[in-house]
């Protein structure tokens, strides 16, 4: 998985360039929207489309960012595809985690097994998505490495009694679940 999201912004990148150069519509340095910068705008999300991984909402905001940069120019359009490359770096590792994480669970349930980042479409890999998990009835931790995860079963439903084999610090519901408002009750503990 290592290297997967930093393979895909770079084939990106020189897709998104190499359509705009093919249109011979490059960009100039005064600005302004070319035939190939809209063209090289298709690029993105047809990758998305055919890899089946749409953006989370860093990654919308980065492609807006870069879509506004073919409007304007370059003064917005390299600080995006650099910013792009940075963070597909970061999900790069932090995916890493998530799978090194998922190693130390019981092979039958790996596959149930997200990091926190997938909650959501706003979702982060963070302790607050997992506090939300946790009042919404299921359990989340964070791995020793650091990594933030949580549960569903087969039917996507999060999972309120599992108890994870390695973990730091662990956020779960109370059982037998209660009404908290318009969630459940839900508790954290260190290991």
């Amino acid at each position: 998985m290592t290297g997967e999201n930093s393979t895909t912004n770079a084939a990106v990148t020189v897709a998104a360039f190499s359509v705009e150069y093919a249109i011979e519509g490059r960009i100039s340095m005064a600005g302004g929207l070319s035939r190939g910068g809209a063209a090289g705008l298709v690029v993105q999300p047809v990758v998305w489309a055919v890899t089946g991984n749409g953006p989370d909402a860093a990654d919308a905001f980065i492609y807006g960012v870069g879509a506004a940069g073919a409007m304007a120019g370059w003064i917005l359009a390299v600080p995006a595809s650099v910013t792009g490359i940075i963070k597909a770096a970061v999900d790069d590792y932090v995916g890493g985690l998530v799978a090194e994480a998922k190693q130390d669970e019981p092979e039958a349930v790996r596959g149930g097994i997200y990091g926190t980042d997938d909650y959501g479409f706003w979702s982060a890999n963070n302790h607050i998505t997992a506090m939300t998990i946790a009042s919404y009835g299921g359990v989340a931790w964070q791995h020793r490495n650091g990594a933030y995860l949580f549960i569903k079963d087969a039917s996507d439903t999060l999972v309120c009694d599992y108890h994870p084999r390695s973990y730091q610090r662990i956020y779960r519901p109370v059982i037998p679940l209660r009404r908290n408002g318009d969630r459940v009750a839900w508790t954290s503990a260190d290991f």
